[in-house]
Order: structure tokens, then C-alpha cells, then sequence
């Protein structure tokens, strides 16, 4: 097994939590070129996964000419195995799997007529199986070893500029423990903790002596950030929009990310950053980050997590921070 390729065309989040199969993989096959071929959302991500050895990016459909390079150097370099990490049908993944003409097509179950790309087909997840179990069961049919935890690592110029960042704030208010909280995901609604509750939650956190207080924002939502954070009872800075990698050094210097369920979730997580959610049953079942380590409140909607109160996301939260922060 010489050159494996790996393809997820998906959001960077779903990039993230599949580092997890591409550590293990890089496990079985040391000596093997490891591609991995993402769409052109998930560039930035590129540059911090250590477990392959080069990439190719989709780019959007208006793209001619960059897409013609795509099928060009996807034409002209094949590979032994590749492996759709969608588990999920995708048609653009399908007809990059056969243009692949990889002898070995690995991927789950797509349904019906839908995996005649593939020749190993795995059956499909269930409604409840969490992706990390997923992946897991993808490295065991090539016997690789295989640890759930998605892993990033970032370049030291990416710490550097985020503590340039980070020094140029306003001062912080409050104690040692620091907390940044992530109201975005604004574009899905069930699974968004509302605007207000936030604010409340935010206040009665300044109110914590242990805490230092932050808010931060996605590509695109620093004003809706910035209405909430003009709700609070005094001021509290926010992160500055940063690419990717700055974006996960400045998380790194925090204590707790508290968060909607997007990409930058499993961002956090993947940088071994504590963190505390509001999930939906869906969200728990499936995306929810693993260890002691992340907290959260689950809604008893499977498709919403709004009905979660201030007083049960407050109480779960004061909780998570004293494990995290006993003294």
C-alpha cells in the first residue's frame, strides 16, 4: 500500500473529527503517501493535520480552471486505496472515487444504488452512532490501530500571532480561569442556544470571581457576537477574527470553550481544549466530543437544544468549571 487517499467533501469540522482515522491509518501504513482531498471550505484546516503527507482542494463549482487542475492531478497520480470518509451519499465523492481508479474503494453503505463506486462497502451507521465509532469501524477493516481523539497540531508562527493577538485586548476583568464563550452556528437554528440566553449566562458568569471572561465569533459573525457582548452588565473583549490555526492558538490559551456545536468545537477539542456545549439528542449522540474534560447540557429534543434553560446551563457549567478548576 503505497499511496492512499483519503476524501472527505464536507465542512471543516467534519475534517477535524476525522483526524482520528487519519492518525491511524498513518499508524498501519508509515511509509505510505497519504493524500487527503477536501473541498474548498476546509483549506485552512490543511496545515495543521500532521498524519498526511499532501492535499487537494475542490474548489467551489464556478471554479473552472482550479477544478480542471483538481481532475487533472487526481487523474494523474492514482492510488492504491482511497477511502470516502463521508458517511453520508455525496455525489461529487462518488465520481472522484471512480475517476481515483484506485483498485482498493473503501466507504460505508450509501444505500440503494448508491455504492456501486465502491468495492468494500461498510453497512451504513446507525441513526445514534457516534462518529468516532464510525471511523473506528473503518481502521479496523485495515487493521489499523485506531484512539478516538481528533488531533491537530499547530505551527509555532500560528501561537505567536496569537499571543500578539491575545496582548492587544482590552484587560479582562475577573480571575485566573479563563472562558471563552461561542454563540455562533447563527445559520442552523434548532441546534443554536439562543441570543438572549447567552447574554444572561454571560452575565451571571461575570458575576464568577474564578472566571476571566471572553466571547469570540466564526468567519462573518462579529456583529451578531458583538450585540450579545453589548448586553452584558460591562464590558468583555472579543477575539479578533483570525485564520484557523490563529483562531485555534488563541483557544489554546483559554481554559474552557463554551460553545454551539460547530466546527470550531471540534477545533477546540481537537487541540485538547476543554470545553462545555448545548446539545440537542442528535448533536449528543453523534458529534458530542469524548472525556472528562468536555461538559455540556443535552435538550430532550433530538433536533433542538433551545429549550435548555439559563438555570440548568448555568448550574452544569459552574459544575464543569469546578472539576476543571478545583482550587
Amino acid at each position: 500500500m503505497e499511496r492512499i487517499t483519503a476524501l472527505y467533501i464536507g465542512r471543516v469540522g467534519d475534517v477535524i473529527v476525522a483526524t482520528s482515522f487519519l492518525r491511524a491509518i498513518r499508524r498501519r501504513y508509515p511509509k505510505a503517501r497519504i493524500r487527503l482531498i477536501v473541498g474548498w471550505r476546509s483549506t485552512q484546516v490543511l496545515p495543521l493535520i500532521p498524519f498526511i503527507d499532501e492535499s487537494l482542494v475542490l474548489g467551489k463549482p464556478g471554479k473552472v480552471g482550479g477544478n480542471l487542475r483538481f481532475l487533472w492531478k487526481l487523474l494523474a497520480e492514482p492510488c492504491d486505496l482511497i477511502v470516502d470518509l463521508n458517511s453520508s451519499h455525496s455525489k461529487t465523492s462518488t465520481l472522484i472515487t471512480r475517476a481515483a481508479r484506485a483498485p482498493r474503494r473503501l466507504a460505508f453503505d450509501k444505500g440503494p444504488g448508491r455504492s456501486s463506486a465502491f468495492n468494500e462497502v461498510l453497512p451504513a451507521p446507525a441513526e445514534r452512532e457516534h462518529m468516532w465509532d464510525r471511523y473506528g469501524r473503518l481502521a479496523a477493516t485495515l487493521d489499523a490501530p485506531y484512539d478516538q481523539d481528533p488531533e491537530l497540531r499547530l505551527p509555532i508562527a500560528d501561537l505567536d500571532e496569537a499571543d500578539r493577538l491575545l496582548g492587544e485586548l482590552p484587560p479582562a476583568g475577573g480571575g485566573s480561569f479563563r472562558v471563552v464563550i461561542h454563540p455562533g452556528n447563527f445559520d442552523r437554528f434548532s441546534f443554536r442556544w439562543p441570543e438572549e440566553k447567552f447574554a444572561e449566562l454571560g452575565n451571571r458568569l461575570l458575576d464568577d470571581a474564578r472566571v476571566k471572561l471572553f466571547f469570540m465569533g466564526g468567519p462573518g459573525e462579529h456583529d451578531k457576537v458583538a450585540a450579545i457582548v453589548a448586553k452584558l452588565k460591562r464590558p468583555v473583549p472579543i477575539l479578533p477574527p483570525a485564520r484557523l490555526g490563529v483562531s485555534g492558538a488563541m483557544l489554546k490559551r483559554m481554559n474552557l470553550f463554551v460553545c454551539n456545536i460547530t466546527g470550531t468545537t471540534h477545533l477546540a477539542a481537537a487541540l485538547g481544549v476543554p470545553t462545555f456545549g448545548f446539545y440537542a439528542g442528535y448533536t449528543q449522540a453523534v458529534w458530542r466530543p469524548r472525556g472528562a474534560r468536555h461538559g455540556g447540557t443535552v435538550c430532550a429534543e433530538w433536533e433542538s437544544c433551545r429549550e435548555t434553560t439559563v438555570d440548568e446551563a448555568h448550574a452544569a457549567l459552574a459544575d464543569h468549571i469546578k472539576r476543571l478548576s478545583p482550587l
